[in-house]
């Protein structure tokens, strides 16, 4: 340590590091961060910023961390995203930083890595194999059975360039379609799942401190990502405890966990219901996106970023569950192209007593244009005493929701 204050560096491209945990993290630490340009105006706050390519330019971003360590020294590295998680895992290995290095940061984000490591440890995972370009889909397609089949980058989060593929003439032809741009223009292998019809999907977000789980909240998506349909509402809604699976979750999450060899972190595990049946789709040592964090600390009182950057640099993290008696819903009212025209205010949502907290995410003037699955206009938070009353609630927000374009 070259001052009497630790030295940070955060690694990170277009999930946004939440701006109160970087000022917290000033706090006790002195900050460097590696970013790409598009994205350096988001850390103005910091004197020390560094531009790359991209995070996945690891040669870069190791030579950009190798100014900083010889300059200040690196006491701690922190990747909030799925993008920086396993190149943060290579600074922490090369420069000898504590936390998870290099394999783990691997396993923890290359979906191949992972697959391989749940399997071997006996956890139920759906069926895999890998293709090296859209080219050699089609073969991949076959060793599989036949679809259908899920395609996607094996480094990636979210649904991005993920792709649902029914015959091997939709594999042939994705390789010469627009829509593919995204895969054969990330650098990476694909990885091909088997495609499975499932009933629900559940995600389990922990804390891991010291090699045990001090935490780990289950949830439920309001519809599975992959069902998803542009211009319907979205979101989760947190299991009872009592639910029989809910025991089954976390007791996965605590496995799978142990299998890749995470020993401190913020994990996102995501589970398919198939009839009776429990699968590992995939789980990510960072925090859950749209809105999983706010669900999880309205819900139990977990404040996982606050876990995530605590752990990162080394310090123990403060995670003190107290979960509300009552059933929290994340609710993303569904976004329209165009030039918005009127938007709904967030005092309309407030006539309902249920509401716990609102946030815009557009206004009049914003143009929207192309978006993903998942991206919310408005994002409300519902605590309801039963589950069963929430999906009359979601059907009053979207009288009450307006969403006018142009």
């Amino acid at each position: 340590m070259f001052s009497d204050r630790p030295h940070a560096v955060v690694i990170n491209a277009a999930k946004i590091y939440p701006p109160r945990e970087l000022e917290r993290l000033s706090q006790f630490a002195t900050v460097s961060v590696i970013t790409e340009a598009q994205y350096a105006h988001r850390y103005g706050s910091v004197s020390d910023v560094h531009m790359v390519d991209s995070v996945y330019r690891f040669d870069q971003v190791r030579d950009a961390a190798r100014a900083i360590y010889e300059r200040q020294g690196i006491d701690c590295v922190i990747g909030p995203a799925e993008r920086s998680i396993p190149v943060a895992g290579l600074v922490r290995t090369w420069f000898g930083v504590p936390g998870f290095g290099f394999d783990v940061g691997m396993r923890c984000s290359n979906k191949q890595l992972m697959k391989q490591a749940l399997h071997a440890a006996g956890l139920p995972v759906t069926g895999w194999t890998s293709a090296e370009s859209l080219e050699r889909l089609p073969a991949a397609f076959d060793r599989l059975g036949g679809g259908p089949v899920v395609v996607k980058p094996v480094f990636g989060g979210g649904s991005k360039n993920t792709f649902v593929l029914h015959t091997r003439d939709e594999a042939v032809a994705l390789g010469s379609q627009e829509r593919a741009k995204g895969l054969r223009d990330a650098g990476f292998p694909l990885i091909v799942e088997q495609y499975v019809d499932i009933s629900t999907e559940y995600h389990c977000d922990g804390v891991v401190h010291e090699g045990k789980v001090l935490f780990s909240g289950v949830s439920h998506y309001l519809v599975p990502p992959l069902q998803e349909q542009f211009g319907a509402v979205a979101g989760s809604m947190a299991l009872e405890p009592q639910s029989p699976e809910y025991a089954a979750i976390q007791e996965l999450h605590r496995r799978a966990v142990g299998a890749l060899g995470l020993d401190a972190g913020v994990t996102h595990l995501e589970v398919l219901r198939r009839g009776d049946d429990l699968l590992i789709g995939e789980i990510a040592c960072r925090p859950g996106g749209d809105g999983v964090t706010d669900l999880v600390r309205w819900q139990h009182g977990v404040d996982l970023w606050q876990a995530f950057t605590d752990i990162s640099a080394g310090r123990v993290p403060v995670v003190e569950p107290v979960t509300d008696p009552r059933t929290v819903v994340l609710v993303d009212l569904p976004l329209r192209s165009g030039r918005v025209t009127a938007i709904s205010r967030e005092s309309d949502f407030r006539v309902l007593p249920e509401v716990l907290e609102v946030e815009s995410f557009v206004a009049v003037g914003d143009t929207i244009g192309d978006f993903r699955r998942g991206t919310a206009a408005i994002r409300v938070f519902l605590a309801v005493e039963r589950p069963g009353q929430a999906e009359a609630l979601i059907g009053r927000l979207m009288e009450i929701f307006v969403l006018e374009t142009v």
